[in-house]
């Protein structure tokens, strides 16, 4: 990773560190408690789930994951790890996988929607075996048609209603 990408993500991660302070001075300031309590316990949630992706040991997908919000402006997305799980072996392939699905959703794409995404990232039931499930929420272009490019990329894929798409991958 060069300088100039290390600095980008920081000064990315600084600008967001410090809307959250702005809002915790905001609900402070009006004497909002429950509402300043609630974004204390959003921004502890996230802390976690920062730790235990940079703890997966899984640098490139960690810092695709991290930056991702600032790289891709037509999505936002948040991620979930239930459990610490070692993405050790597979850093480059779900890397890669990840990038090619959103190049592909990027395809189908409408112009100024902006899609709202989780991505969940636990142990499947064999070990060393990782799943990961994605959940879109926005209008796509000829949604049918990029179920079946995702599928024959070897994505399971599942279309609820006009607005949701999931996207399931398991690595053994």
């Amino acid at each position: 990773m060069s300088n100039q990408r290390i600095i980008s993500l920081l000064r990315h991660k600084r600008h967001d560190w410090m809307n959250q302070i702005q809002l915790i001075q905001g609900y402070a300031s009006l004497g909002k408690q429950d509402k300043l309590l609630e974004q204390l316990d959003e921004i502890k949630e996230e802390a976690e789930q920062e730790r235990r992706l940079l703890n997966s040991q899984a640098a490139a997908f960690s810092i695709w994951l991290l930056s991702f919000n600032w790289t891709y402006s037509q999505y936002r997305l948040t991620f979930f790890m239930k459990d610490e799980v070692d993405l050790s072996s597979h850093d480059l392939d779900i890397t890669a996988y990840g990038r090619r699905m959103i190049e592909l959703m990027t395809e189908h794409n409408v112009e100024g929607e902006l899609y709202e995404g989780s991505l969940h990232i636990y142990s499947s039931g064999s070990p060393g075996s990782t799943g990961l499930s994605w959940e879109w929420e926005g209008q796509f272009k000829s949604l049918s048609e990029l179920q079946k490019k995702l599928s024959h990329e070897g994505f399971i894929v599942s279309i609820f209603g006009e607005r949701e798409l999931s996207v399931e991958m398991t690595i053994d």
